[in-house]
C-alpha cells in the first residue's frame, strides 16, 4: 500500500516516536528538531540534518514509505504510545477462500479511516482532535469483546465505502444549513480530562474565542456528534455479529505454510471443537511453536477443517521488524527479521566493521555464541517474542559499549557523482570506510555486489546502492565468518535472501544426491554396449584435440546446468587455468607417424604406439557410447518430471475447482440448517402458545361448572325465601345479618374477580417466560443469576397470593355463615423490581410487558405531597423522599444534587417559579 505523506495526519510528537522506533539513535542527527506543521517537513529536515548518513533512502517518499511499514502493525497506536492526532494503517488479508478479514483491535482504526474532514487550517486541527477524543468512547466496549489478542473479524469494504458517502452527504447538509443552535457548553476553565480534550478546548477557546466563531463550534459539535452515531451504527451492524468461523493465521515461510500451535487450540476451545488428540502435544511446546498446515490436515479432523477459516497474513518487505500478536497476548517478530535488525545495527548504525581488528572480531563470534538459545543451528522457532528481542538488543549495546565504542570519528559513505559510481568506485569506497583493514577478503565481493546493484537498478546508480551494495559486502564477509548463523539462516529458509549473489553450501549439497542419480547410474552392460556400438557408428582414427575437448566441454556443460553457480576465489580459477592447460598437453595426441613405420612390424616402439592408438579408439567409442544414453535418460527424466509438474498443477486445479463447490454447497447448507432452526422455533412457540390456551380452557370450564352449581344452589335457596316471604304478611326491616350477608357477597365476587384476572394473566408463566427471555439474551452470568432470583420470589409470592384467594372462597363457599369479619386481607400481589424492567427494557428496547395489573395496589400519596414522583430539572425518578428538597408553594420536589446546580443560576422554583431557598446555606431558625 503506498501512501502519501499529504494524506497522513501526524502530531509533531507522533512523528518523532515513530522516527525513534524505527530509526537507530546512531542515525538521527543531535540537533534535528521536529517542531514543523505536517509529517513531511518534519522528514525533509531530518534528511538535511543527516548529512548522508540517511543516505540508505533516496528521497523523503521512501523514508516515509520505510515508516509507514510499522503503521501497519496491528495495535501500533498502542505500541508507539501515541497522542493525539494520528492516522495507522491497518492491513487486509484474505483467507484461503478468499475472504477479506482483519484484525479486531484494528478495526476501529479502520473505520476511522473513513472519516472524512471537510474543515480546514485551524478549523481541521481542532474538529480532528474532536473527533478522535470522541471515537475513543467505543474503545473500552469493543474491547471487551476480544476472545484472543490475534483474533481477526470479517471485514465488507463495501459497507465502508457507503459510511464514508453517507458522511460526506452529512457535510454537505451541515454547511448548507445555517440555522444551528448553540449547544449549552459546561464551564471548562478548571476541569481536566484523561485524553486533554477539555484543555485543548481551552487553548483553542483562547486564540480562537467561541464568542467570535459560533457558527464554527456549533457546525463542529454536530459534525462530531454525527460521526459518532454513524461510527456506532457501522461498528453494530458488521463487526458486532458473532461469526460461525473459527479464523486461524496462516504464515508463508519459504515454500510452506505454518499455523501457530497455541492460537489454533485455542480458537478451537472457544468454539468447543474436539482437541484432545493435539492438546497434550501442544501444551509441551513453546508459546510461539508452529505447526506445518499438513501437520494440521492430520490433526485436525475433517468436520472441524471445514469450520476454520485459515488466513494468508503476508508479511511486507520491509527493513525493520514489524510485531506481530501472539496468542499469549504478547507481541513477537519472525526471527529472522529479529536477526536481520540487529545486523543492521552493527553495520549502519554503529559501523563496527569500519573500526576493529581479527582480535576484536572475537568478540562479535561469542557475542553469536551467547544468542544460540535464541537463534539455534537447527533452525528452532520461526518466531521470537519482543521481550527476547529487546534483551538481546540490551546484551548487544553492554557488549558494544566493553568491547567496539571508540571516541575516534568514524567515516560516511561520501556522495556519488552524478554519473553514477562504477565498480572501481565502490572498491575505493570500501577501502576509503577502512574495511579492507580487518577484511582484506571484501575485495573478492566487489564484482559480485556491483552486478546485483547494478542489475536491479537500470538507471544510474545513486547514492542509495553505493549504501545497498556497502552493506551487501559486509553482510557477505559477516555471513562467511558466522557459519552457526549461516546455518540457522538455512534452516529458517532465509538462506538466499540477504544476499542474492552468496550462494547456499547447504542448498546445494541437499540438491547434489538428486543429480548423481541422474548422471552416476550404474553403466550399461557388454550385451547392452554391443548393441549400441552396432547402431552407432564411429571413426576409427584417433581423436585430435579439438574433439576430445569437445567432449570434456559437453560433460562440464551437463553438469553445470543442473549445479548451481557458486563464488569461486582467484586462487581457484588459477589453480583450474593450470590443471586445464595441463590436461590439455596430456590428451593432445601423439605426432602421426609415416607410413613406413606402419608397416613396419619388426619395430616394438611402433606396434605399442598402434596398440595404444586402438585402445584410445575403442575407449573414445565407450565414452560416446555411454554419453549419449545419458542423454537420453537424463532427456526422459525431465520428460517424466515435467509431465509429474503438470498432473500436479491439474491436480491442484480439480482440488480448487471442488473445493470451490465444496463452498457453495456449504454455504446452501448452512442457509437451509438457519431456516430449518427458525422454523424449530417458530413451530415449539406456536405449541408453547397452544398448550397454554389449553391449559386456560380446561382451568375456565372447571370454574364454569362449580359457578353453575352454586348458581343452582342460590336459586333453590332464593325461591325459597321468597316462599317464606310470601307467606309472611309483615314487612321485614333489614337486619344486622342481611347488611353482613351482603358484605360477604361483595367479597365473593371481588374474589371471584381475582381469580378470573389470575387464570387469564397467568402470572407464574409470564414470569418464567420474561426471564428466560433475558437469560438467554444477556449472555452475562451476574444478570441471569439476578433474573433467576427475582423470578423464583415473584413465582413463590404469587402462588402465596393464588392459595390465599382459593382459601378464601372455599370459606365463603362453605356451609357455615361466613361473618366479613372473619375473612382475612389478601396479601399484596407481588411487582416486579424495577431492576428487572430496567434489564428488559436495555436488553429488547422495549417496556416489559405488564404481569395481571389490575391486582396491583396503586401507592399512596401523602397529603401535602404529589403523585408525581420524576424531578424536573434531571426528569428521573425519584425513589424515596431522602437526598431531595420540597416546594412549599406548588408540592414538588428535587433532587438536592440538581436543585444545587440550579441554584448557581436561579433563586426559584424550576415549576412555579416561587421563591426556593437550600436548606444547608439557609437553615430554619433555631436549627443553627
Amino acid at each position: 500500500m503506498l501512501v502519501s505523506s499529504k494524506d497522513m495526519v501526524f502530531s509533531s510528537e507522533n512523528v518523532k516516536k515513530l522516527v525513534k522506533r524505527c530509526i537507530p539513535k546512531e542515525l538521527i542527527p543531535v540537533d534535528w528538531k521536529c517542531d514543523k506543521s505536517d509529517a513531511r517537513s518534519n522528514l525533509e529536515s531530518l534528511l538535511e540534518c543527516s548529512r548522508g548518513q540517511l543516505g540508505m533512502f533516496e528521497n523523503v517518499t521512501a523514508l516515509f514509505q520505510a515508516l509507514t511499514n510499522f503503521l501497519t502493525a496491528p495495535g501500533c497506536a498502542n505500541l508507539l504510545q501515541f497522542n493525539g492526532i494520528y492516522t495507522t494503517l491497518p492491513l487486509i488479508h484474505n483467507s484461503i477462500r478468499g475472504v477479506e478479514y482483519i484484525y479486531k483491535k484494528d478495526v476501529l482504526e479502520l473505520i476511522s479511516l473513513a472519516v472524512p474532514c471537510p474543515f480546514k487550517d485551524w478549523q481541521a486541527e481542532l474538529v480532528r482532535i474532536a473527533v478522535k477524543s470522541r471515537l475513543k468512547c467505543f474503545e473500552a466496549d469493543w474491547k471487551s469483546r476480544f476472545n484472543s489478542h490475534c483474533e481477526m473479524v470479517k471485514v465488507v469494504i463495501g459497507k465502508l465505502k457507503v459510511f464514508a458517502a453517507n458522511l460526506f452527504e452529512c457535510a454537505n447538509a451541515l454547511f448548507k444549513n445555517t440555522e444551528l443552535c448553540m449547544p449549552n457548553l459546561p464551564d471548562f476553565s478548571n476541569v481536566e480530562s484523561t485524553d486533554g480534550s477539555y484543555e485543548m478546548l481551552k487553548s483553542f477557546d483562547e486564540k480562537y474565542p467561541i464568542e467570535k466563531n459560533k457558527q464554527f463550534y456549533t457546525r463542529m459539535f454536530s459534525w462530531v456528534m454525527t460521526v459518532g452515531k454513524l461510527f456506532n451504527k457501522v461498528l453494530e451492524e458488521n463487526f458486532m455479529s458473532d461469526d460461525s468461523k473459527v479464523t486461524v493465521r496462516l504464515f508463508k515461510i519459504g515454500k510452506d505454510s505454518y499455523v501457530m500451535a497455541h492460537e489454533l487450540l485455542q480458537s478451537m476451545k472457544t468454539r468447543n471443537m474436539d482437541v484432545s488428540e493435539f492438546e497434550e502435544e501442544v501444551l509441551q511446546m513453546s508459546n510461539l511453536a508452529t505447526f506445518n498446515f499438513r501437520e494440521v490436515a492430520q490433526k485436525v479432523k475433517i468436520e472441524d477443517m471445514k469450520n476454520i477459516e485459515f488466513i494468508r497474513i503476508t508479511s511486507k518487505v520491509s527493513t525493520i521488524a514489524i510485531p506481530i500478536p501472539a496468542p499469549d497476548g504478547t507481541y513477537c517478530v519472525p526471527a529472522t527479521d529479529a536477526l536481520y535488525d540487529l545486523i543492521s545495527d552493527m553495520i549502519m548504525a554503529k559501523k563496527v566493521l569500519q573500526g576493529i581488528n581479527r582480535s576484536q572480531f572475537e568478540h562479535i563470534q561469542q557475542f553469536f555464541n551467547s544468542m544460540e538459545h535464541m537463534f539455534p543451528v537447527e533452525g528452532g522457532d520461526y518466531f521470537i517474542s519482543m521481550e527476547d528481542v529487546e534483551l538481546m538488543k540490551a546484551k548487544w549495546e553492554k557488549t558494544y559499549e566493553d568491547h567496539f565504542k571508540s571516541s575516534a570519528a568514524v567515516r560516511h559513505i561520501r556522495k556519488v557523482r552524478k554519473g553514477g559510481f562504477t565498480e572501481d568506485d565502490l572498491d575505493k569506497e570500501l577501502g576509503y570506510l577502512n574495511l579492507y583493514n580487518c577484511f582484506p577478503e571484501m575485495k573478492l565481493e566487489v564484482e559480485l555486489a556491483y552486478k546485483v546493484v547494478n542489475k536491479e537498478r537500470n538507471s544510474t546508480l545513486k547514492l542509495e546502492d553505493m549504501h545497498s551494495a556497502v552493506f551487501q559486502c559486509q553482510m557477505a564477509i559477516l555471513l562467511g565468518n558466522l557459519p552457526n548463523v549461516y546455518k540457522f539462516l538455512h534452516n529458517q529458509k532465509m538462506c538466499m535472501k540477504w544476499v542474492p549473489y552468496l550462494g547456499c553450501v547447504m542448498c546445494e549439497m541437499a540438491a547434489l544426491p538428486t543429480l548423481k542419480k541422474l548422471l552416476n547410474k550404474p553403466s550399461p552392460t557388454k550385451e547392452e554396449l554391443k548393441d549400441l556400438m552396432e547402431t552407432t557408428t564411429v571413426s576409427e582414427v584417433a581423436p585430435t584435440p579439438k574433439e576430445s575437448e569437445v567432449v570434456v566441454e559437453e560433460k562440464d556443460q551437463d553438469v553445470s546446468s543442473d549445479v548451481p553457480k557458486k563464488k569461486r576465489s582467484k586462487k581457484t580459477k588459477k589453480s583450474e587455468e593450470s590443471n586445464r592447460s595441463t590436461s590439455e598437453s596430456s590428451s593432445s595426441p601423439e605426432p602421426k607417424m609415416p607410413e613406413a613405420s606402419k608397416e613396419s612390424q619388426s619395430c616394438p616402439k611402433c606396434s605399442r604406439a598402434s596398440h595404444f592408438a586402438d585402445a584410445a579408439n575403442e575407449k573414445l567409442r565407450v565414452s560416446k557410447v555411454e554419453c549419449k544414453h545419458l542423454k537420453k535418460e537424463l532427456a526422459n527424466a525431465e520428460l517424466e518430471v515435467e509431465v509429474q509438474k503438470q498432473k500436479g498443477m491439474d491436480k491442484d486445479e480439480r482440488i480448487r475447482m471442488l473445493e470451490e463447490l465444496l463452498k457453495s454447497k456449504n454455504d446452501i447448507i448452512e442457509r437451509q440448517n438457519m431456516d430449518l432452526l427458525q422454523k424449530q422455533d417458530v413451530i415449539m412457540n406456536l405449541e408453547m402458545e397452544v398448550e397454554s390456551n389449553y391449559n386456560i380452557i380446561q382451568e375456565n370450564s372447571t370454574t364454569i361448572e362449580h359457578l353453575e352449581k352454586s348458581l343452582k344452589k342460590k336459586d333453590y335457596r332464593i325461591n325459597e325465601l321468597e316462599a317464606q316471604q310470601s307467606s309472611e304478611v309483615r314487612i321485614m326491616e333489614p337486619t344486622r345479618s342481611d347488611v353482613e350477608t351482603e358484605k360477604v357477597r361483595d367479597v365473593l365476587f371481588k374474589l371471584l374477580e381475582i381469580q378470573g384476572t389470575i387464570k387469564s394473566g397467568n402470572p407464574v408463566l409470564k414470569c418464567r417466560e420474561l426471564a428466560q427471555r433475558i437469560c438467554m439474551k444477556a449472555q452475562n452470568k451476574e444478570i441471569e443469576d439476578a433474573t433467576r432470583i427475582e423470578a423464583i420470589k415473584f413465582c413463590k409470592k404469587a402462588k402465596i397470593y393464588i392459595q390465599a384467594v382459593n382459601t378464601q372462597l372455599e370459606m365463603i363457599r362453605g356451609s357455615r355463615v361466613v361473618k366479613p369479619e372473619e375473612i382475612p386481607d389478601l396479601p399484596e400481589f407481588p411487582a416486579l423490581s424495577r431492576r428487572f424492567l430496567k434489564t428488559y427494557e436495555d436488553l429488547f428496547k422495549s417496556e416489559a410487558p405488564k404481569i395481571c395489573q389490575s391486582l396491583l395496589k396503586t401507592p399512596e400519596v401523602k397529603p401535602g405531597e404529589l403523585a408525581d414522583t420524576d424531578c424536573l430539572i434531571c426528569i428521573e425518578e425519584m425513589e424515596s423522599e431522602e437526598g431531595t428538597i420540597k416546594c412549599e408553594c406548588c408540592k414538588r420536589r428535587y433532587h438536592t444534587e440538581c436543585v444545587q446546580e440550579w441554584f448557581k443560576t436561579k433563586r426559584t422554583c424550576p415549576a412555579c417559579s416561587s421563591v426556593l431557598l437550600d436548606d444547608s446555606e439557609f437553615p430554619a431558625l433555631g436549627q443553627r
